[in-house]
């Protein structure tokens, strides 16, 4: 089509002149940024040594990783709190989360975080229920259900029956792996940032850890957590019914038998040399935020000191909320409205009136089931 006026003998040229020799009629062929070239291209040596420099002394690193994790650090002060000490590690996030704090305490005044699991209370007695706002009750619920084990394909529901118990204070939780794994980490943080100061001389990391472990540690001892975490009454006598709502599958019933938390006023609340060092102090402190802030804990841990007394499965969620009923008169009324919002079947209807006859036989011959009938291994109480 065109004739190029190259002459190939002569020394490899560049794209951008071939270009230029062989497409004569686009001017602006040499205008084009090619990427490939044939000619040798000198590297900037500085770029290698500027990442080296980097990995050798990671300072800038530092300023971005300390803006970052604040959620997880309060999370995790909102898990251990109840105690005094509360072993959370200084890390990365601590800065972040001063901010945070700083807002939320001119803002709505509140230390805790909002409740991050759905839960639903009802008063046994009254039948009044209320959305769960409190934290502690919301990861008490969500810790229990974890804490079970997974159920068969068969049960529509469970319903498990606590009372409170004697062996903890209420309001004050047992201590566990996680509340120990916080005071490992932080004695292994001072370890670890003594480190340059023993080698080199270098004193500043350890001067960082030192105060920033002081700063986590009163913060977490602030009485304010423990006022926010259980913001109510003790020594309730009240009937509780804890769930997910309709549509889950387990339901607490919690007998506070005059020891235990009004959990119906609870659900209501509301760059250096060495930075290697403070790197890793950094990192396990964040590792131990991140694993306490989601950590799956025994029931004893939120301070709610309960003891397990019976449950109730059933094969259709009805027949769980009678085996109930039969073993706790006149407990289940709060549920069987929240499981059954609309009409029930004239059968149904009459086993609740008080006509079990029919509905038990029928029950009986269809699904090969006896309703319990135990006595009552909990002590009723009347409420205040």
């Amino acid at each position: 089509m065109f004739d190029c006026p190259v002459d190939y003998s002569a020394k490899m040229l560049s794209p951008r002149l071939l270009l230029s020799q062989c497409i004569p009629m686009f001017s602006l062929a040499h205008a084009f940024p090619l990427s490939i070239t044939l000619a040798g291209r000198r590297i900037d040596s500085q770029v290698p040594e500027t990442i080296h420099e980097i990995w050798k002394n990671p300072s800038d690193t530092l300023s971005i990783l300390l803006i970052i994790g604040g959620d997880i650090v309060l999370k995790a002060l909102a898990q251990l709190s109840g105690r005094r000490l509360v072993p959370v590690a200084f890390s990365f996030g601590w800065v972040a989360y001063s901010f945070n704090t700083l807002m939320s305490v001119y803002g709505d005044g509140h230390l805790m975080p909002p409740a991050d699991y759905s839960a639903k209370l009802f008063n046994a007695d009254s039948g009044f229920g209320r959305d769960n706002r409190s934290w502690a009750l919301g990861r008490l619920l969500r810790d229990f259900e974890l804490e079970q084990q997974p159920l068969p394909a068969n049960v529509a529901l469970c319903i498990t029956v606590f009372k409170a118990s004697d062996s903890g204070t209420a309001g004050v939780p047992d201590l566990d792996r996680w509340w120990w794994g916080g005071v490992a980490t932080i004695v292994l943080q001072l370890c670890v940032s003594a480190i340059p100061f023993g080698l080199y001389g270098d004193w500043s990391i350890f001067l960082v850890t030192v105060a920033g472990t002081i700063l986590a540690l009163v913060t977490g001892a602030l009485p304010q957590w423990r006022r926010e975490k259980w913001a109510c009454r003790r020594e309730s006598k009240k009937v509780f019914l804890l769930t997910g709502g309709n549509g889950t599958r387990n339901v607490m019933v919690i007998f506070s038998n005059g020891k235990g938390l009004d959990l119906e006023d609870l659900a209501g609340a509301e760059s250096p040399m060495h930075a290697w060092y403070l790197l890793l102090v950094g990192g396990l402190g964040m590792l131990q935020n991140a694993f306490a802030a989601g950590a799956h804990r025994p029931i004893g841990t939120s301070g709610v000191h309960l003891e397990k007394v019976r449950e109730f499965r059933g094969k259709k969620v009805m027949h769980a909320l009678m085996d109930f009923e039969v073993a706790y008169p006149k407990k289940c009324q709060p549920l069987l409205r929240e499981f059954f919002p609309g009409n029930l079947r004239q059968a149904e209807e009459k086993w609740w009136a008080g006509d079990r006859t029919d509905y038990d036989e029928e029950r009986r011959k269809k699904y090969s089931e006896k309703y319990v009938q135990q006595p009552n291994l909990v002590k009723l109480s009347k409420s205040k």
